[in-house]
């Protein structure tokens, strides 16, 4: 584990000190951080002043080689990109450029991606799934739908296998939403065009991206129809 110092306010009191970080980390090597990082534990503070303890948000690697085929997240909070350079020899490890390399900007989407790639999923379909459920309960209970939908695990019961989903709605934990397997399997293959498109950058992947890459779609449907229309 390699760690850094940064500097931090505090955000009760405006306090301003030095703090030990820990700017990337390498679950293959040291497994025992993965816990440190799912339960927040490695981004804790506490100000030396007024006793806050909270979060500290800086840029952050975390690396895992071998589950699934490997993986690379980079958290640097509040990024106004949609895609950015890692720096380093990790971004010159050839194993990336076939793995999956995303962009976050929040520890709930740190731990988003982590659950997905463990799991075996695809962040992609994951995000289509994600926009098609939020349109599902929109049309059910429109004032009780959530704002966000993480992914947290699959499972199987009596019922078969199971997608679970934790809902929030204005920053607030609403509960746990349970779909089929199966409906993630469709998105798979209805949603085929979009995955022939890499993505060979460390990009964000969410719902911004699936919304965009859908108009895309569409759009390219409406050229190829014009352009017949005038053959």
């Amino acid at each position: 584990m390699i760690t850094d110092e940064d500097v931090i306010i505090c955000p009760e009191c405006d306090h301003e000190q030095k703090i030990t970080i820990c700017p990337s980390v390498n679950v293959t090597t040291d497994p025992e951080m993965r816990e440190k990082v799912l339960s927040g534990e490695l981004f804790l503070f506490t100000c030396e002043k007024c006793g806050y303890t909270g979060f500290a948000g800086y840029p952050f690697v975390y690396e895992d080689k071998e589950t699934q085929g490997g993986f690379l997240i980079y958290l640097e909070p509040d990024c106004p990109d949609r895609e950015v350079g890692i720096d380093g020899d990790m971004a010159d490890q050839v194993v990336y450029r076939e793995r999956p390399m995303r962009l976050v900007s929040d520890l709930n989407a740190l731990k988003e991606k982590i659950f997905i790639f463990e799991a075996g999923l695809d962040d992609r379909v994951m995000e289509l799934f994600k926009m098609l459920t939020l349109t599902k309960l929109h049309g059910d209970n429109p004032d009780q739908v959530p704002d966000v939908l993480l992914f947290t695990k699959v499972d199987e019961d009596t019922d078969g296998k199971k997608i679970f989903l934790a809902a929030f709605r204005n920053n607030k934990y609403q509960g746990v939403v349970e779909l089929p397997y199966s409906l993630y399997q469709t998105c798979m293959v209805t949603g085929e065009p979009i995955w022939d498109v890499p993505v060979t950058e460390c990009a964000a992947i969410d719902q911004e991206w699936i919304a965009d890459r859908l108009k895309a779609g569409e759009a390219e449907k409406d050229c190829g129809c014009n352009h017949d229309d005038r053959n």
